[in-house]
């Protein structure tokens, strides 16, 4: 009895060790494939997501209208800007939190003197309205980060954690719990530790030492698929950089990686078909030489479908960690005999 109930007990907690709230979306974040369609289909069930941003943060909702509209995606990838939603269609309220400030940069004041920023003021009273407690998931996004209070920022969103997620002190929390999401911001072509990559690294310590949600916005910007790195290059928000350490941003990896992968559904996702599917729409920001830099929106339209999955209940390492989990077992029960 005692080996059976060691060997259950080791069984348990070395499982719930995979069920780790927080992650991180990023460039390892927009292979599809990686995806379980059981996991589309459960987040366009069961969340609910307002989404306030600006030009940059619209990056994301072009690279999705590209994936609802590719024929060979189907319904798989559809949405609808409602608050409700349907089975079939993923609920995500476009610029949903309505009379409030546009993004985070532009609601980086703290017009109540309270340490709190104004758009975490008026997401508290968009989820104190018993109308919208059906939402789910809370995203903001930044327009330029630079010279904005990362402190205030962090503080904010934890602000609102502590009130609304899991366990919270809102009445709400209960019964209707609140996912929220960190997100990096784009680059500003300055390089590693500029304006935009040194707030961008403050935000992903916090992350991780904060067991929290980030959708790393600038890390996808950073990697072309085929994992190149090029913040390092000056690299500009709409994917230009320095080829050749001369100080010009003479190059565009977006256009690179696509003559390399003109068969891809990457290069169909931005450019079209050829046939009756033009490709991606205009892309804030992004749209570079022949509109290449397009890319930039599909795939950030990929990552957001991961984090939608992920905010779904989808752990891509729990089958990796329950094998681990059982192989301990095996092991332990062999060494209790």
């Amino acid at each position: 009895m005692f080996r059976i109930s060691l060997t259950v007990t080791l069984f348990f907690l070395l499982s719930g060790m995979s069920l780790a709230a927080s992650f991180v979306v990023d460039h390892n974040s927009t292979d599809l494939q990686q995806i379980p369609a059981e996991w589309i289909s459960r987040a366009k069930a069961d969340l609910h997501i307002a989404y306030n941003h600006t030009s940059h943060g619209s990056q994301l909702i072009t690279g999705m209208n590209a994936m609802k509209n590719y024929p060979p995606f189907g319904d798989t990838y559809d949405w609808s800007d409602t608050t409700t939603g349907t089975a079939d269609s993923l609920s995500l309220d476009d610029n949903g939190i309505t009379g409030a400030i546009g993004d985070l940069s532009q609601g980086d004041t703290d017009y109540n003197n309270n340490g709190i920023d104004r758009w975490a003021e008026e997401t508290y009273a968009f989820l104190n309205d018993e109308n919208n407690y059906h939402i789910n998931v809370i995203l903001w996004s930044w327009c330029n980060i630079s010279g904005h209070n990362i402190d205030r920022y962090l503080a904010s969103m934890q602000w609102l954690i502590d009130q609304f997620s899991a366990g919270g002190t809102h009445p709400r929390a209960n019964e209707h719990p609140v996912q929220f999401v960190y997100i990096t911001a784009h680059a500003n072509g300055g390089g590693e530790d500029d304006s935009s990559d040194s707030r961008n690294k403050q935000i992903r310590a916090y992350c991780a030492t904060h067991d929290s949600i980030l959708f790393d916005f600038s890390d996808i910007e950073n990697y072309d698929p085929d994992d190149n790195y090029f913040l390092d290059k000056l690299l500009t928000d709409a994917l230009y950089y320095d080829s050749d350490n001369n100080g010009s941003k003479d190059s565009n990896w977006a256009s690179e990686y696509l003559v390399r992968h003109a068969d891809s559904d990457h290069y169909k996702l931005t450019k079209g078909d050829g046939g009756a599917f033009g490709g991606s729409g205009s892309c804030a920001h992004s749209d570079g030489p022949d509109n290449d830099a397009r890319l930039n929106c599909v795939l950030k339209g990929q990552a957001a479908w991961y984090l939608f999955a992920r905010l779904a209940g989808w752990n891509p390492d729990s089958q990796t960690n329950e094998k681990t989990a059982a192989n301990t077992v095996v092991n332990t029960m062999l060494l209790l005999k």
